[in-house]
């Protein structure tokens, strides 16, 4: 298929056959911080068994594949689960920031004809150690903040969502499709699995998802050890100069010294 400078098409797995949706909660996982929301997105895809259902094709997206699970596939894909009901868009790499008007206008109209309950765009808030504290942040529209209070989450006190994410929520605001997102802290030093945790936790919450969280959950508990680890390591150190130091220093003094 030939694509237009200019043009961004969504293309059907199966042209035969539309994909069927019942007004699907649409989750949205793409580059950013700590790549927490596209590792979370991942997370959801493999666990929910969802399947490919369409593609983005654009010429504001890098001229490239993915190879994953001995499949080779766009960077930019569209899953769903067998009753319609969820939807997963994720994309492994940065679109071009002159196309993403052209991408997101042209997803949400797809998206559209299937009425979808909401829209949620997951993603990361960066930080450099790893959190010791992992609230669930929202941005949302005023008639969603009291169900997201009263399950817990917090209010982002201020936020400005670029990128991918941020050109899909403001195009659901100009259509009238319910969106929000869903943010945690991640560290952008150390590996954290903590965040997509956080936020497949979250998605549980709100959706009732059951998603089994038992392998991030042992990814965090080993995080955690290794650093434990380390610290202990480093500390032993600390503790071996800091004697040198002090042997030195009560060493006997000759005129040689």
């Amino acid at each position: 298929m030939q694509i237009s400078p200019s043009r961004t098409v969504v293309v059907e797995r199966n042209s035969t056959v539309a994909p069927s949706f019942d007004h699907p909660v649409v989750i949205c996982g793409f580059v950013g911080p700590g790549l927490a929301g596209l590792t979370a997105a991942g997370y959801i895809i493999d666990h929910l068994e969802l399947h490919e259902t369409a593609h983005v094709m654009s010429h504001y997206i890098p001229p490239c594949v993915i190879f994953i699970g001995g499949r080779i596939r766009n960077p930019f894909r569209i899953y769903k689960d067998a009753s319609g009901k969820v939807a997963v868009v994720i994309c492994e790499v940065p679109a071009a920031m002159n196309g993403l008007y052209d991408i997101s206008s042209v997803l949400l109209r797809w998206f559209k004809q299937f009425d979808p309950t909401e829209i949620v765009v997951l993603d990361g808030i960066p930080v450099d150690a790893l959190p010791e504290n992992r609230p669930t942040l929202y941005v949302a529209e005023e008639k969603r903040q009291s169900s997201l209070k009263s399950l817990g989450f917090e209010p982002a006190e201020a936020a400005l969502i670029t990128g991918t994410s941020g050109s899909i929520l403001s195009e659901c605001l100009a259509r009238n499709i319910q969106c929000m997102s869903l943010l945690t802290p991640v560290s952008i030093s150390l590996m954290d699995p903590g965040a997509p945790l956080a936020l497949v936790k979250a998605l549980n919450s709100l959706y009732m998802l059951n998603i089994a969280t038992k392998e991030l959950e042992e990814d965090v508990a080993m995080v955690h050890e290794e650093l434990n680890e380390i610290a202990k390591q480093y500390q032993q150190l600390q503790n071996q100069a800091s004697a040198a130091s002090k042997s030195e220093s009560n060493a006997p003094q000759t005129m040689y010294d």
